[in-house]
């Protein structure tokens, strides 16, 4: 009776270890990040998430490598859905500092219009922040970073 009380005790821990967990994930989500391989890094990102289950801390370190990811593939659509989400739940660590940050990755990916919506979605939520927004924005303006109808737009909401 112990050996099959022992055997089914290791074949329990064998089973529960080929189920990656969110260390293991978060870990995998990272090293793709680093590697600049977005998509993978989403894919264990909401991989990890889904494993962490209760555990905000690690749900909340996965979630800012896929916020990463996404903003550095370029996926502006995705980046905005997600602050939209991550407010809802951590709104303590969706500050001003994060938008400025994910705006600057999606600039870098090219998506400039992306990047200069974003900041407005933020000035919005963090009004007290303002000229920090207005300083990103302002800056992308100097490097000529800007379509001509995007100058104008935000002329027009007063950023310019």
């Amino acid at each position: 009776m112990r050996t099959a009380l022992a055997s089914f005790g290791l074949l329990a821990g064998l089973v529960a270890g080929c189920s990656p967990d969110a260390s293991a994930l978060q870990e995998a989500a990272q090293a793709a990040l680093d590697h600049r391989d977005f998509e993978t890094a989403i894919a264990k990102s909401d991989a990890g998430i889904s494993a962490a289950g209760q555990d905000r801390a690690a749900t909340w370190r996965l979630e800012q490598i896929r916020l990463e990811a996404l903003a550095r593939a370029g996926r502006s659509t995705d980046v905005r859905a997600t602050f939209e989400r991550l407010v809802a739940t951590y709104a303590a660590q969706v500050d001003a500092s994060l938008y400025v940050t994910a705006a600057t990755w999606l600039r870098e990916a090219g998506d400039t219009q992306g990047a200069v919506d974003l900041l407005l979605v933020g000035d919005t939520r963090c009004p007290a922040e303002h000229e920090r927004f207005q300083a990103a924005i302002t800056e992308m303006s100097q490097k000529q970073e800007l379509a001509p109808a995007e100058v104008e737009r935000l002329r027009s909401l007063g950023y310019l």
